[in-house]
């Protein structure tokens, strides 16, 4: 069943509290928290750094507002650029990573002036998809899908309240799609000003494997095959028979 996690209103971790030192090894690739923006070397909410693109749906305006969300923690407070539901109150972010990430906390916000960013329009939850699996839902083909994780959101003008994210569906993932499904004053358009990622990268970026076989391998392979193999003489290859 999904799990729901209520946001927890305390500040961040310190750079470099996570997993001894901020560098894990899992699955064989190594994990690291550190921040690769110069302009942001303590950041610990970094994941951003490590998106490849961000595609949103039922969303106002061009794809740049939708990536321009995951942006350094220390500019949580921009008010823009932010995203808008269109028609209703329901958006949608499908997120790409350029390598595999672990993601271990989220904040979700709308911070900004009253006029721009009242209560009213802030998400009341998300629902968290992660995985291969994931990449092809929209609104219509949701319904039968269990998300990974599901969130209660409190109201985050300050974009100081965090949620836990249940660790294995979050674990070495290269996509999230994030629906959030409603807001806290049922009103026709949802503002997100700020989503922020924090947990451990790895450096193994994602990309094609070129690989051939032979199905019947060539006279010279397979005399070459034989020598290596010391079976390119007549008792050698009596004893194998």
């Amino acid at each position: 069943p999904a799990v729901a996690t209520l946001a927890l209103a305390h500040p961040p971790p310190a750079h470099g509290s996570l997993d001894r030192g901020g560098a894990a090894a899992a699955k064989g690739h190594w994990m690291c928290t550190c921040s690769h923006d110069e302009e942001w070397p303590e950041d610990t909410w970094n994941l951003y750094q490590h998106i490849e693109r961000v595609e949103g749906l039922n969303v106002v305006g061009e794809g740049d507002a939708a990536m321009g969300i995951f942006k350094p923690h220390g500019r949580r407070l921009d008010a823009l650029p932010c995203v808008l539901s269109d028609t209703d109150e329901e958006l949608i972010l499908k997120i790409w990573f350029a390598a595999p990430v672990n993601i271990r906390r989220l904040i979700v916000a709308s911070v900004g002036s009253d006029e721009e960013a009242g209560a009213d329009s802030h998400p009341s939850s998300v629902r968290c998809f992660t995985g291969p699996a994931a990449e092809g839902l929209g609104f219509d083909s949701m319904a039968d899908s269990q998300p990974a994780q599901v969130i209660e959101l409190a109201v985050n003008p300050e974009a100081t309240a965090f949620s836990q994210c249940t660790p294995r569906p979050f674990t070495q993932v290269c996509f999230v799609l994030l629906h959030f499904p409603g807001n806290h004053g049922g009103v026709e358009q949802t503002r997100v000003s700020y989503i922020g990622l924090q947990g451990e990268h790895s450096h193994t970026k994602r990309q094609a494997v070129d690989c051939k076989f032979e199905l019947i391998p060539n006279a010279e392979d397979s005399a070459e095959a034989a020598k290596l193999l010391g079976l390119n003489n007549v008792g050698a290859m009596e004893r194998m028979s």
